[in-house]
């Protein structure tokens, strides 16, 4: 039996109100699931045994973000053989024309990201030291050189909401940056 066209349209306003209030709160609960603009990868070192020595800083800079332009800067990474570098990395964003500190969101989403460091042609140890209570973070590392030489580190940032697992498998990437590495 035909439902006559009064009954209908109500039906039809309910069901199209519900739709939208249920896209709506899946935005405002869920907001990290977006994955982030990353514009500048800064990677900030301190010799460990050392606090004389000057803290160096090695950056990734693509103003424009993914796409487009090509990268203005990509510094290389100098370290010293048989020396231990404590090593935090930031995550910005500059596409907008002001600086956003996404580290903080990083940081606040552990539980969603992870960084995987890999370095490749170099003897370097990396151990992570920050976690979100069951899985690593990888934004507070310590870096062990041990032999002179000359390679590449890549740092993947992953976003991984619902599927972290402690390895790089899972989720998108968000930014990943391969940087040369000079061993002294």
């Amino acid at each position: 039996m035909k439902k006559p066209l009064n009954v209908r349209i109500p039906l039809l306003a309910a069901s199209l109100f519900a739709l939208i209030f249920s896209f709506s709160a899946c935005e405002e609960n869920h907001p990290h699931d977006e994955g982030e603009v990353i514009t500048t990868v800064k990677l900030i070192c301190q010799d460990s045994a050392s606090t004389i020595l000057p803290v160096r800083e090695f950056r990734f800079e693509d103003p424009d973000g993914p796409g487009g332009n090509n990268p203005t800067r990509l510094d290389t990474i100098h370290l010293d053989s048989g020396r231990t570098t404590l090593v935090s990395l930031r995550f910005e964003d500059a596409s907008s024309g002001t600086v956003k500190d996404i580290t903080s969101e990083i940081r606040a989403e552990a539980q969603d990201h992870l960084v995987c460091i890999q370095p490749a042609g170099v003897a370097l140890n990396v151990a992570v030291s920050d976690s979100d209570g069951k899985y690593p973070i990888g934004l507070e590392s310590r870096w062990k050189s041990t032999v002179k030489g000359a390679g590449t580190l890549t740092i993947v940032l992953k976003h991984q909401p619902g599927s972290k697992n402690g390895t790089c498998d899972p989720g998108d990437t968000d930014a990943e940056v391969t940087f040369p590495v000079l061993i002294r």
